[in-house]
């Protein structure tokens, strides 16, 4: 929804009167309208997803274009803060975002933030239940943060989700396993050190050019498999089996670190 020209400002105005910002600067800064805390809020729409607690994207006035307003996913029109803004408003908000005039929308930024954001909060299931609000893949890349990263407070230092809970999205999702297991991970990016001048050494992994699904069951795999590890600050690293193993390619056998041969089972 677009009122007047950019001078006027007709709409911003009347969102910083009606409360939903407390000023213009505020308002172009954050290019969005909160859900206030005390806004009560039922089911879904209380998940801890930025989608859900930013449901409305904002676009600033800029040059000829006025100020936009517009919803980060169609679905998000029964969201009980859209209903109160529009009421209060008094006009329908655009239901496909609100793109600047070089047509860039957050919009679908905000299905990444669906998807990492529940999978980041331990709510993966709330996740599955709600994925008309996301993408598949979207979801997997998902799967691949929660494998890489662990949550600071975890003294388990596993993951956000643990191998059976990151089989379980992909299983549910419609993700297909693929067979040969080690040419996944092979198809990551060569292992490279990094050291930093204090501190240990960490060996990053990096998926590469590699689908979103391929990434994702590459992380499950190389963790199933051993080729992966946490450190202890719960970040996912390659092991020194797995450097060995990605070394040795498609071989039978590869050199362990104590110069043995070993099977590439």
């Amino acid at each position: 929804m677009t009122m007047d020209s950019p001078s006027t400002d007709t709409l911003g105005m009347a969102l910083v009167e009606k409360g939903f910002a407390p000023n213009l600067a505020v308002l172009d800064i954050n290019n969005s309208l909160s859900v206030p805390h005390d806004f009560e809020m039922p089911a879904p729409w209380n998940l801890p997803s930025r989608m859900f607690q930013f449901p409305i994207e904002v676009c600033c006035p800029d040059n000829e274009q006025p100020r936009k307003l517009g919803l980060r996913h169609p679905l998000l029109a029964d969201h009980p803060y859209v209903r109160h803004v529009e009421a209060a408003l008094g006009f329908e908000i655009a239901r496909d975002g609100a793109p600047n005039r070089y047509r860039y929308s957050s919009a679908p930024l905000a299905r990444w933030w669906h998807a990492v954001d529940l999978v980041s909060a331990g709510k993966w299931r709330d996740l599955l239940a709600t994925q008309e609000f996301t993408e598949p893949a979207c979801i997997m890349n998902a799967v691949t943060y929660g494998c890489r990263y662990s949550r600071h407070d975890d003294k388990r230092v596993a993951g956000y989700i643990t191998i059976a809970e990151a089989r379980e999205i992909m299983r549910e999702i419609g993700a297909t396993e693929p067979g040969e297991r080690s040419a996944v991970i092979r198809s990551f990016s060569a292992p490279r050190v990094c050291r930093p001048e204090k501190g240990a050494e960490h060996w990053p992994i990096n998926t590469g050019l590699q689908s979103t699904e391929d990434a994702a069951w590459g992380m499950i795999f190389g963790i199933e498999d051993g080729w992966f590890r946490y450190d202890r600050s719960g970040f996912l690293q390659w092991s020194e089996l797995g450097r060995e193993r990605y070394a040795a390619g498609e071989s039978a056998t590869y050199t362990q670190a104590s110069g043995q041969t070993a099977f590439a089972f």
